[in-house]
């Protein structure tokens, strides 16, 4: 049989690791090398591990199977120390370096034995991996020291402790890193979190100037210069900077660093903290979203410019409408009253005077509606002023407003008392809440007994149901489909006057409040108005002020 070629290993020591196909129990060299060692397969489980192992780590009467977990092995029980042990395992085994990482094994509790642990990979000389080494040089173990003035308390095994987590601490980090320089911007300590993210090994890039790090792409400039950034961070005790990062490999990526001043007690800088993360698919994305934004905001002003046009032509039209059209109104109704003036019998003339009255009426109602179209049209483009508004107040202005409108009608109303706090224009709100409730008292009042009740139910999600109930003729809300529409009507303006834009113009405002609105309703029952406004929180009715002065505009 052919022997196989033999072994190498990027670990001190190398050539302790030349061998042949013979087993490694025939291999005298294995055990007598000075330190303790494991050899590990390509799946990273033990296969062997030497005489100083056995004498240093564990009990003379101690076996193990061959598989087993090398962490179990070592009796590391400290699972940040594991963890860091089986990542370079894992980096060894996949062809990479790694750096030394300082243990505690506690295969023995009453001895605990305390090294510095390296992995190495197991090459043929093709270079094939078939497996890994793990060397354990002793280090001594801390002696203990008597701090001065603190009763003989000793610290050392605490100390050792402290820096061991921090150096775990660092090596353990995931798209960041830390590392040290020195006053002079130096690099004095290097993390194995560095290394990960940086490609560069201890002995490469220690001692180089932290702007070894740096890179200025092309058509890029620089944010800050490191030497600008040590100056400051040293000044100011700590500053933060963005910029392209190097890697060993030659790509670059998009690192945020954050240089922190270490001082000792007497205020002297002994280095400084560089803690850098890989922010690239970060910056990728605020490119992304920004590109977003601008194409929006583009779009954006397209679309208000083509409303804009529009706009215009309808403020045009409402000119028109305004003077335009009023005027033949007023020319219709004034040359109406010439038509008899002047006579003093008007009984040979009664026939024209019924015209002339028709002609005044039918001019009239016109201008009414005109007046109507110009509010539904203003209430679509003018501005919410929103504040918080009492509904109580709301209603109790627009009863009296009615009750003016309706002086031979003894309705009566019936008022929730503990009606909420809306958010809403104040304007506007008054105009709904007259609307609606002078629909209810015109549709109401051939009734017996004329009675309008208002109330209100809490909806959820900030948001009020109101109610306007009355005991009028009602309508089948079947054949309603238009009843929120302009100019539209469910009864005929022979029985009951206006025009049918009330609830239209309600709908309009309810909406502008991101509101809903809509009636229930059969012949002969009454009817019911619902809709909903935000609420200011969910309070309780409170009167922030009179609203006895607002404008109300005409209702159907």
């Amino acid at each position: 049989m052919d022997p196989a070629p033999p072994f190498h290993t990027s670990a001190p020591h190398s050539s302790l690791l030349h061998t042949t196909s013979a087993t490694w129990d025939e291999q005298p060299f294995f055990d007598a090398a000075p330190y303790a060692a494991l050899l590990l397969n390509a799946q990273g489980e033990v296969v062997k591990h030497n005489r100083a192992f056995q004498e240093t780590c564990a009990p003379a009467d101690e076996a193990f199977a061959i598989g087993t977990d090398p962490v179990k092995v070592l009796g590391v029980r400290d699972e940040a120390s594991a963890l860091a042990l089986r990542m370079r395992i894992g980096r060894a085994l996949a062809g990479e370096v790694s750096l030394t990482l300082p243990l505690v094994l506690l295969r023995n509790p009453r001895v605990p034995v305390h090294v510095n642990a390296t992995v190495s990979a197991l090459q043929t000389p093709p270079g094939s991996l078939t497996g890994a080494f793990i060397s354990l040089i002793p280090v001594a173990e801390p002696v203990a020291e008597t701090v001065p003035g603190a009763q003989g308390v000793q610290v050392d095994e605490a100390l050792f402790k402290a820096e061991r987590r921090y150096r775990l601490m660092a090596d353990a980090l995931q798209d960041s890193c830390i590392f040290i320089v020195d006053a002079q911007g130096k690099i004095s300590e290097w993390s194995e979190s560095a290394h990960r993210l940086h490609g560069f090994t201890r002995d490469q890039i220690q001692g180089m100037s932290l702007s070894a790090l740096h890179v200025v792409l092309h058509g890029e400039e620089e944010e800050l210069s490191s030497h600008d950034a040590l100056r400051l961070a040293a000044e100011r005790g700590q500053w933060e900077v963005h910029g392209w990062r190097r890697r060993a490999h030659g790509e670059p990526f998009w690192g945020h660093t954050l240089l922190t001043a270490l001082r000792g007690e007497d205020g002297t800088i002994e280095g400084l903290s560089c803690i850098t993360r890989d922010m690239t698919v970060a910056r990728d994305l605020d490119r992304v979203m920004n590109d977003l934004n601008a194409e929006l905001e583009r779009r954006v002003s397209e679309r208000v410019r083509q409303y804009l046009v529009p706009n215009r032509d309808l403020d045009v039209f409402t000119h028109h409408i305004t003077h335009d059209l009023r005027a033949p109104l007023r020319h219709i109704n004034t040359f109406a009253g010439l038509i008899i003036e002047g006579t003093e019998d008007l009984s040979p003339h009664a026939e024209l005077a019924r015209y002339r009255e028709g002609l005044r009426t039918g001019a009239r109602r016109l201008d009414n509606m005109v007046e109507s179209l110009l509010n539904y049209a203003r209430l679509g483009r003018i501005d919410l002023h929103p504040a918080a508004l009492a509904v109580s107040a709301l209603v109790q202005s627009a009863i009296e407003r009615v009750r003016c409108a309706y002086p031979g009608v003894a309705v009566s109303f019936v008022v929730q008392g503990d009606l909420p706090v809306v958010v809403g224009d104040a304007k506007m709100l008054g105009h709904l809440m007259f609307n609606v409730i002078e629909n209810a008292v015109k549709f109401s009042a051939r009734a017996r007994s004329p009675e309008v009740q208002i109330g209100w139910s809490p909806e959820g999600d900030g948001l009020a149901q109101f109610f306007v109930v009355d005991n009028g003729v009602g309508f089948d809300v079947s054949k309603a489909s238009n009843l929120f529409v302009m100019f539209s009507r469910q009864h005929h303006s022979i029985d009951f006057a206006g025009d049918g834009t009330g609830l239209a113009i309600a709908q309009r405002i309810v909406q502008r409040h991101n509101g809903r609105i809509w009636a229930d309703s059969s012949p002969n029952t009454g009817c019911t108005v619902y809709f909903t406004l935000p609420v200011n929180g969910g309070t309780s009715s409170s009167t922030p002020g009179s609203l006895a002065d607002l404008p109300l505009g005409p209702a159907g």
